[in-house]
């Protein structure tokens, strides 16, 4: 039993320790969000606007009731 408890401490001591020493670096893959609308027509542009016209509908009768 006591060989079991010192493993699980040993465990537990390693897990800790790791994600204390983890080295996590965000690397942004793409472009910019800038770089997006410039890519984008006018006409893109006119059509992504008249889609999200349709589900931003501030009066949704399912809200009221």
């Amino acid at each position: 039993m006591t060989y079991l408890l010192v493993a699980l401490l040993a465990l537990s001591v390693g897990w800790c320790w790791g994600h204390l020493t983890a080295r996590i670096v965000h690397v942004p893959i793409g472009a910019t969000e800038a770089d997006d609308e410039a890519a984008l027509t006018a006409d893109e542009q006119d059509r992504f606007k008249a889609i999200a016209r349709y589900f931003d509908q501030p009066d949704d009768p399912r809200k009221t009731a």
